[in-house]
């Protein structure tokens, strides 16, 4: 009976190892998408294009807020598009401001977050939620989807 009970407790005290060092593992991956997330404020509202492409991976799929677009695109077509697209961040005074991680997902070298951004204009305050598919890389999260609106299930 006290074997019984040992294994048990032995195996419990495993399955909590388990579970605590992948919890710690998802606290560094969020840190380090925090870490994307502000480089991408940053960029944005430093209006440095090349900032912003080093963000993204070369296959990415983008529905650019900036671009206003409502169709995906490739990156590709979102970087050749970009320095066009910042006359409205101009015209506008355009800046974010701050976000929040609603969701988030961490599967191996993928990661999901869904984001509230605050961002101000010469029209005002407002909110926009994008989703953000990440692919870590050569040891860096690069943004390799990014969508705006609903959330698709």
């Amino acid at each position: 009976m006290k074997k019984i009970l040992f294994s048990m407790l032995m195996l419990l005290m495993v399955i909590f190892a388990a579970v605590s060092v992948s919890a710690s593992n998802n606290e560094e991956v969020r840190d380090q998408i925090k870490d994307v997330l502000f480089e991408y404020k940053d960029a944005y509202n430093l209006r440095d294009f090349n900032a912003v492409r080093a963000l993204y991976a070369k296959n990415a799929v983008i529905m650019s807020f900036p671009c206003n677009s409502k169709n995906e695109q490739m990156f590709s077509g979102f970087s050749d598009n970009l320095p066009r697209c910042s006359s409205y961040w101009l015209e506008s005074t355009f800046k974010l401001r701050l976000f929040k991680i609603t969701e988030f997902k961490v599967d191996g070298n993928k990661c999901i977050a869904r984001v509230k951004w605050d961002y101000r204009s010469n029209d005002g305050r407002g909110k926009f939620t994008p989703t953000f598919e990440f692919l870590q890389k050569d040891g860096k999260w690069l943004i390799e989807k990014e969508t705006y609106g609903r959330k698709s299930e």
